[in-house]
Protein backbone atom coordinates (compact mmCIF):
# COMPACT_ATOMS: atom_id res chain seq x y z
CA UNK A 1 0.00 0.00 0.00
CA UNK A 2 1.16 3.50 -0.83
CA UNK A 3 0.31 6.38 1.49
CA UNK A 4 0.08 9.86 -0.01
CA UNK A 5 -0.02 12.75 2.46
CA UNK A 6 -0.31 16.15 0.80
CA UNK A 7 -0.69 19.75 1.92
CA UNK A 8 -2.60 22.41 -0.03
CA UNK A 9 -1.30 25.98 0.43
CA UNK A 10 -4.28 27.78 -1.12
CA UNK A 11 -5.07 31.45 -1.73
CA UNK A 12 -7.79 33.64 -3.19
CA UNK A 13 -7.83 36.93 -5.10
CA UNK A 14 -8.73 39.35 -2.32
CA UNK A 15 -11.23 40.96 -1.96
CA UNK A 16 -12.72 39.86 -5.30
CA UNK A 17 -16.10 38.10 -5.29
CA UNK A 18 -15.15 34.62 -6.55
CA UNK A 19 -17.19 31.46 -7.10
CA UNK A 20 -15.64 29.44 -4.27
CA UNK A 21 -15.53 31.11 -0.85
CA UNK A 22 -12.97 30.32 1.81
CA UNK A 23 -13.83 27.00 3.51
CA UNK A 24 -14.05 26.91 7.27
CA UNK A 25 -15.23 30.51 7.65
CA UNK A 26 -18.74 31.87 8.00
CA UNK A 27 -20.51 32.82 4.77
CA UNK A 28 -23.55 35.06 5.15
CA UNK A 29 -24.03 35.35 1.39
CA UNK A 30 -21.80 38.40 1.17
CA UNK A 31 -20.37 39.20 -2.27
CA UNK A 32 -16.88 40.01 -0.98
CA UNK A 33 -15.03 37.82 1.46
CA UNK A 34 -14.38 39.54 4.80
CA UNK A 35 -10.99 40.24 6.34
CA UNK A 36 -11.67 37.52 8.93
CA UNK A 37 -11.70 34.93 6.13
CA UNK A 38 -8.44 36.21 4.71
CA UNK A 39 -6.71 36.08 8.09
CA UNK A 40 -7.95 32.52 8.67
CA UNK A 41 -6.08 31.50 5.52
CA UNK A 42 -3.07 33.66 6.41
CA UNK A 43 -2.65 31.70 9.64
CA UNK A 44 -1.56 28.77 7.51
CA UNK A 45 1.33 30.75 6.05
CA UNK A 46 2.30 32.60 9.22
CA UNK A 47 2.25 29.56 11.49
CA UNK A 48 0.71 26.39 10.07
CA UNK A 49 3.08 25.56 7.22
CA UNK A 50 6.12 25.88 9.47
CA UNK A 51 4.58 23.53 12.03
CA UNK A 52 3.71 21.02 9.30
CA UNK A 53 7.23 21.27 7.88
CA UNK A 54 8.65 20.36 11.29
CA UNK A 55 6.42 17.27 11.42
CA UNK A 56 7.36 16.18 7.91
CA UNK A 57 11.04 16.68 8.72
CA UNK A 58 10.70 14.41 11.74
CA UNK A 59 9.57 11.59 9.43
CA UNK A 60 11.93 12.53 6.59
CA UNK A 61 8.95 13.13 4.29
CA UNK A 62 9.04 15.25 1.13
CA UNK A 63 5.41 15.98 0.31
CA UNK A 64 3.49 17.43 -2.63
CA UNK A 65 2.14 20.93 -2.00
CA UNK A 66 -0.89 21.70 -4.21
CA UNK A 67 -0.31 25.39 -4.77
CA UNK A 68 -2.35 28.21 -6.31
CA UNK A 69 -0.62 30.84 -8.40
CA UNK A 70 -2.04 33.44 -6.02
CA UNK A 71 -0.31 31.65 -3.14
CA UNK A 72 3.04 32.16 -4.88
CA UNK A 73 2.26 35.84 -5.46
CA UNK A 74 1.32 36.42 -1.82
CA UNK A 75 3.68 34.04 0.02
CA UNK A 76 6.66 33.45 -2.25
CA UNK A 77 9.30 33.24 0.47
CA UNK A 78 7.38 30.72 2.57
CA UNK A 79 7.02 28.46 -0.46
CA UNK A 80 10.69 28.94 -1.38
CA UNK A 81 11.62 27.73 2.10
CA UNK A 82 9.54 24.58 1.60
CA UNK A 83 11.01 23.89 -1.85
CA UNK A 84 14.52 24.31 -0.45
CA UNK A 85 13.59 21.72 2.19
CA UNK A 86 12.80 19.25 -0.62
CA UNK A 87 9.03 19.50 -0.97
CA UNK A 88 7.33 19.65 -4.40
CA UNK A 89 4.91 22.30 -5.68
CA UNK A 90 2.01 21.00 -7.78
CA UNK A 91 -0.43 23.07 -9.83
CA UNK A 92 -3.74 24.00 -8.18
CA UNK A 93 -5.15 26.74 -10.48
CA UNK A 94 -4.40 30.43 -10.34
CA UNK A 95 -6.98 31.14 -7.61
CA UNK A 96 -8.71 28.72 -5.27
CA UNK A 97 -11.82 30.85 -5.72
CA UNK A 98 -12.06 30.11 -9.46
CA UNK A 99 -12.57 26.36 -10.11
CA UNK A 100 -11.83 25.48 -13.72
CA UNK A 101 -15.38 24.33 -14.48
CA UNK A 102 -16.47 27.98 -14.02
CA UNK A 103 -14.07 29.17 -16.76
CA UNK A 104 -14.08 29.04 -20.55
CA UNK A 105 -11.50 26.88 -22.29
CA UNK A 106 -9.27 29.92 -22.79
CA UNK A 107 -9.87 30.97 -19.20
CA UNK A 108 -8.72 27.53 -18.08
CA UNK A 109 -5.65 27.77 -20.27
CA UNK A 110 -4.77 31.13 -18.73
CA UNK A 111 -5.27 29.84 -15.17
CA UNK A 112 -3.05 26.81 -15.83
CA UNK A 113 -0.33 28.80 -17.60
CA UNK A 114 -0.20 31.54 -14.96
CA UNK A 115 0.10 28.89 -12.26
CA UNK A 116 2.86 27.05 -14.15
CA UNK A 117 4.81 30.28 -14.65
CA UNK A 118 4.50 31.40 -11.03
CA UNK A 119 5.51 28.01 -9.61
CA UNK A 120 8.50 27.88 -11.97
CA UNK A 121 9.55 31.26 -10.54
CA UNK A 122 10.02 29.50 -7.17
CA UNK A 123 11.23 26.05 -8.25
CA UNK A 124 13.11 26.82 -11.47
CA UNK A 125 11.30 23.91 -13.14
CA UNK A 126 7.87 23.15 -14.60
CA UNK A 127 5.42 21.53 -12.23
CA UNK A 128 4.49 17.98 -13.23
CA UNK A 129 1.06 17.45 -11.68
CA UNK A 130 -2.34 19.11 -11.30
CA UNK A 131 -5.30 19.10 -8.93
CA UNK A 132 -8.09 21.62 -9.46
CA UNK A 133 -9.76 23.60 -6.65
CA UNK A 134 -12.25 21.23 -5.05
CA UNK A 135 -10.86 18.45 -7.31
CA UNK A 136 -13.08 19.84 -10.10
CA UNK A 137 -12.24 19.69 -13.80
CA UNK A 138 -13.75 19.39 -17.28
CA UNK A 139 -12.72 17.40 -20.31
CA UNK A 140 -11.08 20.59 -21.61
CA UNK A 141 -8.98 20.80 -18.42
CA UNK A 142 -7.41 17.40 -19.04
CA UNK A 143 -6.88 18.09 -22.76
CA UNK A 144 -5.12 21.37 -21.92
CA UNK A 145 -2.90 19.65 -19.33
CA UNK A 146 -1.90 17.10 -21.97
CA UNK A 147 -1.14 19.84 -24.49
CA UNK A 148 0.98 21.66 -21.91
CA UNK A 149 3.06 18.58 -21.09
CA UNK A 150 1.83 17.65 -17.61
CA UNK A 151 2.78 14.17 -16.41
CA UNK A 152 -0.24 13.52 -14.21
CA UNK A 153 -3.69 14.75 -13.14
CA UNK A 154 -5.58 13.96 -9.94
CA UNK A 155 -9.25 15.05 -10.04
CA UNK A 156 -11.12 11.95 -11.23
CA UNK A 157 -12.75 9.45 -8.89
CA UNK A 158 -13.48 6.27 -10.85
CA UNK A 159 -10.76 3.94 -9.54
CA UNK A 160 -8.49 3.21 -6.59
CA UNK A 161 -5.23 2.95 -8.54
CA UNK A 162 -3.57 5.16 -11.18
CA UNK A 163 -4.30 4.63 -14.86
CA UNK A 164 -3.49 6.32 -18.18
CA UNK A 165 -5.93 8.68 -19.90
CA UNK A 166 -5.64 9.25 -23.63
CA UNK A 167 -6.86 11.84 -26.12
CA UNK A 168 -5.70 11.21 -29.67
CA UNK A 169 -1.96 10.63 -29.49
CA UNK A 170 -1.59 12.25 -26.07
CA UNK A 171 -1.53 10.42 -22.73
CA UNK A 172 -1.53 11.54 -19.11
CA UNK A 173 -1.46 9.54 -15.87
CA UNK A 174 -4.54 9.84 -13.68
CA UNK A 175 -3.95 9.44 -9.92
CA UNK A 176 -7.55 9.25 -8.63
CA UNK A 177 -9.04 11.45 -5.93
CA UNK A 178 -11.72 10.50 -3.42
CA UNK A 179 -14.61 12.84 -2.66
CA UNK A 180 -16.97 10.29 -1.11
CA UNK A 181 -15.82 9.82 2.48
CA UNK A 182 -12.99 12.23 1.69
CA UNK A 183 -9.98 11.50 3.93
CA UNK A 184 -9.16 15.16 4.31
CA UNK A 185 -8.56 17.35 7.34
CA UNK A 186 -11.08 20.02 6.34
CA UNK A 187 -14.32 17.96 6.38
CA UNK A 188 -12.89 15.76 9.13
CA UNK A 189 -12.31 18.52 11.67
CA UNK A 190 -14.81 21.19 10.65
CA UNK A 191 -17.88 18.95 10.25
CA UNK A 192 -17.40 15.47 11.67
CA UNK A 193 -14.88 15.12 14.48
CA UNK A 194 -14.61 17.37 17.51
CA UNK A 195 -11.68 15.93 19.47
CA UNK A 196 -8.02 15.05 18.99
CA UNK A 197 -8.58 11.50 20.27
CA UNK A 198 -11.46 10.92 17.86
CA UNK A 199 -9.44 12.30 14.95
CA UNK A 200 -6.53 9.94 15.60
CA UNK A 201 -8.90 6.99 16.04
CA UNK A 202 -10.74 7.76 12.80
CA UNK A 203 -7.54 7.98 10.75
CA UNK A 204 -6.14 4.78 12.27
CA UNK A 205 -9.34 2.84 11.56
CA UNK A 206 -9.49 4.14 7.98
CA UNK A 207 -5.83 3.28 7.41
CA UNK A 208 -6.36 -0.20 8.88
CA UNK A 209 -9.29 -0.82 6.55
CA UNK A 210 -7.20 0.16 3.53
CA UNK A 211 -4.28 -1.96 4.66
CA UNK A 212 -6.57 -4.96 5.14
CA UNK A 213 -7.93 -4.60 1.59
CA UNK A 214 -4.44 -3.98 0.22
CA UNK A 215 -3.48 -7.52 1.24
CA UNK A 216 -5.74 -8.64 -1.63
CA UNK A 217 -5.30 -5.77 -4.14
CA UNK A 218 -2.80 -2.87 -4.04
CA UNK A 219 -4.21 0.46 -2.88
CA UNK A 220 -3.39 4.15 -2.56
CA UNK A 221 -4.33 5.80 0.74
CA UNK A 222 -4.59 9.57 0.38
CA UNK A 223 -4.75 12.02 3.31
CA UNK A 224 -5.13 15.68 2.43
CA UNK A 225 -4.12 18.48 4.79
CA UNK A 226 -4.37 22.26 4.76
CA UNK A 227 -2.00 24.56 6.65
CA UNK A 228 -4.81 26.58 8.25
CA UNK A 229 -6.40 23.34 9.54
CA UNK A 230 -3.71 20.72 10.29
CA UNK A 231 -1.19 23.43 11.09
CA UNK A 232 -3.04 24.28 14.32
CA UNK A 233 -1.82 22.78 17.60
CA UNK A 234 -4.63 20.28 18.16
CA UNK A 235 -4.94 18.97 14.60
CA UNK A 236 -1.18 18.90 14.10
CA UNK A 237 -1.04 16.42 16.98
CA UNK A 238 -3.55 14.26 15.08
CA UNK A 239 -1.34 14.34 11.97
CA UNK A 240 1.86 13.61 13.89
CA UNK A 241 0.43 10.66 15.80
CA UNK A 242 -1.16 9.30 12.64
CA UNK A 243 2.16 9.48 10.76
CA UNK A 244 3.90 7.75 13.65
CA UNK A 245 1.35 4.93 13.34
CA UNK A 246 1.75 4.70 9.55
CA UNK A 247 5.54 4.57 9.78
CA UNK A 248 5.35 1.66 12.21
CA UNK A 249 4.43 -0.64 9.30
CA UNK A 250 7.30 -1.89 7.16
CA UNK A 251 5.02 -2.96 4.30
CA UNK A 252 3.66 0.56 3.62
CA UNK A 253 5.27 3.01 1.20
CA UNK A 254 4.94 6.66 2.30
CA UNK A 255 5.45 8.76 -0.81
CA UNK A 256 4.48 11.88 -2.77
CA UNK A 257 2.69 12.30 -6.09
CA UNK A 258 5.83 12.64 -8.21
CA UNK A 259 7.09 9.34 -6.80
CA UNK A 260 3.81 7.56 -7.58
CA UNK A 261 3.91 8.94 -11.13
CA UNK A 262 7.50 7.75 -11.64
CA UNK A 263 6.77 4.30 -10.17
CA UNK A 264 3.73 3.78 -12.40
CA UNK A 265 5.42 5.05 -15.56
CA UNK A 266 8.50 2.88 -15.03
CA UNK A 267 6.33 -0.23 -14.88
CA UNK A 268 3.54 0.49 -17.34
CA UNK A 269 4.75 2.96 -19.98
CA UNK A 270 4.72 1.07 -23.24
CA UNK A 271 1.63 -0.84 -22.13
CA UNK A 272 -0.72 2.14 -22.31
CA UNK A 273 -2.84 0.31 -24.91
CA UNK A 274 -3.70 -2.23 -22.22
CA UNK A 275 -4.42 0.10 -19.30
CA UNK A 276 -5.43 3.50 -20.73
CA UNK A 277 -8.94 4.89 -21.10
CA UNK A 278 -10.00 7.60 -23.55
CA UNK A 279 -11.46 10.84 -22.19
CA UNK A 280 -15.21 10.56 -22.64
CA UNK A 281 -16.82 13.12 -24.97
Amino acid sequence: MAVLVYTAPEEWVWPTAESFHTPGTLDFGQSLQPLSSRTAVSYGYNVGLYRLAEIFERFNMKVTLWTNGTAVEQHEQVLRDLVEAGHHLGGHAYSEGAPLNTLTREGQRESIQRTVDLIAKVTGTKTRGWVGPGAVCTRETIELLMEMGFDYHCDLQDDELPYFLSSGEQTILEIPYRMVGNVNDFPLFTRNIQSVKAGIQHLRETFDAYRQRAEVRPLLFNYGTHPFVSGRPDFSVVLEEFLEYVHSFSDVWVCNYDQVCDWWNQRFTGHADLVSAPIEP
